[in-house]
């Protein structure tokens, strides 16, 4: 099966216990990664489902989402979880009931097993992503993570992607809580097959290169965000960050705790990185500075705790961003219509479907055709 592994791994953490299922060529290839995961999910009871789209990890500009579904919604997986998660050797895990006991779940190999951690409960989510990767001994472990605030199931918490918030608008952390899942942690060695290889590649390089013509020098986040440009912002930045196989990286990493001129990051914790427009709009409307902001997305990445929440709660600088975490709790500011948003971008439902980034195509022009002429060579078929 070209560019899809064909199955579903089905994880029940009340028995600790692991199947596969079988995913048939005609679900796969009918386009939707949301549908067939709100199916999963329904047909397993109260799941939470992690998943990727048809094309995640192919050579199509920016293919890199896949997605978490729960009764509560759905949140796209970016970076380069999506595709780690397919790589690891199935399309869809399938995560049900509650474990008596805290702990998190390793795929890799075409292999998932439930490893339990109670002292992990204690740690915060950045701790738990150092450790997991510690004991798998492997760095590029993507790690899908619940804070203090997720297992306290707080309304406004939130789960971090390898130590990073800003794409869960779903307000996810309370389900991994409830289910004493401290994480969900995935390593893709595997390989995926296409038809016709040397079509697929000619077919994508020349769509970037369209595309590059059009979009002009990447800025990193001041890209899409004017007041990434600001001097406050600017002086702090370190790099600009891509997602797995995009030519126009989004993702600004601003150095707070060293010198960011410096390339090497030898501070444990030398700063974050930006990508979440809605909260960075929140906190900028509050009069601080680029420094204190990053320094307080940091605190509430490591809590799993939403920050345009805890900004929207009355927190206007760092000493309140401080206390509000402390304080343990705070209201859910709606994020999914807000500017910036990955939600917001009208490429959202027909990218995540296909398991492409939706900010990179609403900026470049969804042409559907186009994805196609790149896609089908891959595939040996037509894309829809």
């Amino acid at each position: 099966m070209y560019l899809c592994n064909g199955r579903a791994c089905i994880m029940d953490l009340s028995t600790g216990e692991a199947s596969e299922q079988e995913l048939s060529e005609e679900l796969l290839m009918k386009g939707s990664a949301v549908r067939l995961a709100d199916s999963l999910r329904d047909e397993h009871g109260d799941a939470l489902v992690l998943g990727t789209g048809l094309l995640t990890g192919s050579l199509v500009p920016s293919a890199c989402a896949g997605l978490i579904s729960s009764a509560k919604g759905t949140m796209p997986l970016l970076g380069f979880a999506g595709v780690e998660l397919k790589l690891a050797g199935f399309d869809f895990i399938v995560i049900k009931g509650e474990s008596p006991e805290p702990g998190y779940l390793w795929a890799r190999d075409g292999i998932v097993e439930f490893v339990s951690s109670p002292s992990m409960a204690s740690m915060d989510s950045w701790d738990r992503t150092d450790k997991i990767r510690a004991d798998q001994g492997d760095r590029r472990i993507q790690v899908v993570s619940a804070g203090p605030w997720g297992d306290s199931m707080r309304e406004a918490s939130s789960i971090a992607v390898s130590h990073w918030l800003g794409e869960d608008d779903a307000f996810m952390g309370a389900e991994f809580g409830r289910r004493k899942l401290v994480g969900v942690a995935f390593r893709g060695m595997g390989e995926l097959e296409v038809s016709d290889a040397e079509g697929h590649l000619t077919a994508s390089l020349a769509l970037r290169a369209d595309h590059a013509s059009r979009l002009g020098q990447s800025a990193g986040l001041a890209s899409y965000w004017d007041k990434a440009r600001d001097s406050g912002f600017s002086s702090l930045l370190h790099r600009v960050v891509a997602c797995f196989g995009c030519p126009h990286p989004c993702r600004s990493f601003l150095k707070v705790n060293e010198d960011p001129r410096l390339m090497a990051l030898s501070a444990k914790e030398p700063g974050y990185l930006h990508f979440d427009i809605p909260s960075l709009d929140a906190a900028t409307s509050t009069g601080m500075g680029s420094g204190d902001i990053t320094t307080s997305f940091m605190e509430c990445a490591k809590a799993g705790a939403d920050p345009s929440s805890v900004i929207g709660a009355g927190a206007t600088d760092l000493a309140g961003v401080r206390k509000m975490l402390a304080m343990g709790d705070a209201p859910v500011r709606t994020r999914s219509s807000a500017t910036g948003s990955f939600r917001a971008y009208p490429t959202f439902d027909d990218c995540i479907a296909l398991g492409l980034c939706p900010r990179y195509w609403a900026k470049a022009g969804l042409d559907l055709d186009a994805v196609s002429e790149c896609a089908e060579p891959a595939l040996g078929r037509e894309l829809r």
